[in-house]
C-alpha cells in the first residue's frame, strides 16, 4: 500500500461512527475544535508575524530562528527518532517534523475526527511518509511503553483534566533517555481569573484610542463553548517538574497580547498602524515580564528522571 493509500485508509477509518463516544455524539471539546478546524482553524495573536519574530527571539535567540530548528539544533540532531505529537490538530508540527527531519516517523494523536482527516489529507497532499495519525482522549490515553523516543505537547495540554494520569502515560512510552516537548499556555486555569489578574492588561487596553476597541474593558479570557480551555492549565509546569527532570525553559509571553490582542479593531488599521500597536503590545509584554510577572506561555524539554 503507497502512502496516499494509507492515508485514505485513515480517513476513512476516521469517519466511522465511534461507538465509544458519549451517548448523544460528540463531547463538547471535540464539537468545538471539528467546528474550529471545518472553518479553518483558530487564528491568535501567535499568527502575527511580528509576534512570531518575538517569540522565536525569546525562545531561541534568533527571530529568524524557529522553535523546532532550535530544538532540533541543540537536544535532537539524530533524524531516526519516533516520535509523538499529541494535540496535534491540523497536522502542522507534524509536517514540520518530518520535513525538517527531526523525526523519521512521528504519530500524532486529537480528539477531534475533522482535524485528523484534515492532517492526513495535507500530508498526503506533501508526499510526506513516516506520518500517521490516531484518534484519542488525553484523559485516557494507553500508550505502548519504551515506543517513542520524542514526545510533543504543542498547544494542547491546558485541555486536559487528567493532568497525572496523561503525564504517567508519557513517561511510560518514553524510551530511556527520550525527550518531551512541551510547548503551552500555562497561565491561569479557567476558574483562577480575577480583576487583579486582568488590573495590567487592562491599564494597557485602557491606555489605546476608543475607537480601535471593541469593548471598555477586558473581559475574563474564559471560552464558554469549550470546557476543556485552560482546564487545568496552571498546575501544567509544576506537575511536569514533578514528574521529570527539566532540561531548558524559555518563556515567551503572551501575558499581555493573548489577552489584548482578540479585542482590537486589527482591521481598520493600515499596515504601519497595525506595525506600531502590536510592537507597543510587545514592548510593554517584555516590560511586565521583566519586572518579574510569570509568564502565561513556555517551551520546557525535560526528560524522565
Amino acid at each position: 500500500m503507497d502512502l496516499a493509500q494509507h492515508l485514505r485508509s485513515i480517513i476513512r477509518a476516521l469517519r466511522k461512527p465511534d461507538k465509544s463516544a458519549p451517548v448523544g455524539g460528540e463531547s463538547d471539546a471535540e464539537r468545538y475544535w471539528s467546528h474550529a478546524f471545518e472553518h479553518g482553524g483558530v487564528r491568535t495573536w501567535m499568527s502575527e508575524e511580528r509576534c512570531r519574530l518575538n517569540i522565536n527571539e525569546m525562545i531561541t535567540g534568533s527571530a529568524n530562528e524557529w522553535p523546532m530548528e532550535w530544538f532540533q539544533r541543540v537536544f535532537s540532531p539524530d533524524p531516526t527518532s519516533i516520535g509523538l505529537s499529541l494535540g496535534c490538530g491540523d497536522g502542522a508540527l507534524e509536517r514540520d517534523v518530518r520535513t525538517k527531519g527531526v523525526c523519521r516517523e512521528i504519530t500524532g494523536i486529537d480528539l477531534s475526527r475533522r482535524a485528523l482527516e484534515l492532517a492526513a489529507a495535507t500530508a498526503s497532499e506533501a508526499g510526506l511518509d513516516g506520518v500517521f495519525y490516531e484518534r484519542g482522549d488525553f484523559n485516557n490515553l494507553d500508550l505502548q511503553a519504551d515506543r517513542f523516543d520524542i514526545v510533543f505537547f504543542h498547544q494542547a495540554m491546558h485541555h486536559v483534566a487528567n493532568l497525572e494520569g496523561c503525564l504517567e502515560q508519557i513517561r511510560k512510552t518514553l524510551k530511556p533517555g527520550g525527550l518531551f516537548y512541551v510547548d503551552e499556555y500555562v497561565g491561569p486555569s479557567r476558574d483562577q481569573w480575577t480583576d487583579a489578574l486582568l488590573e495590567s492588561a487592562n491599564e494597557v487596553y485602557r491606555g489605546l484610542p476608543k475607537n480601535i476597541r471593541r469593548s471598555r474593558r477586558v473581559p475574563f479570557p474564559i471560552e464558554e463553548d469549550d470546557p476543556s480551555e485552560a482546564v487545568r492549565s496552571a498546575e501544567i509546569v509544576p506537575l511536569v517538574e514533578a514528574g521529570f527532570e527539566i532540561i531548558d525553559t524559555r518563556d515567551y509571553g503572551g501575558n499581555l497580547l493573548s489577552l489584548i490582542h482578540p479585542l482590537l479593531r486589527w482591521d481598520t488599521m493600515d499596515d504601519d498602524t497595525h506595525r506600531n500597536y502590536l510592537d507597543l503590545l510587545i514592548e510593554e509584554e517584555r516590560s511586565l515580564l521583566a519586572a518579574g510577572t510569570p509568564s502565561y506561555y513556555t517551551v520546557v524539554i525535560a526528560k524522565n528522571r
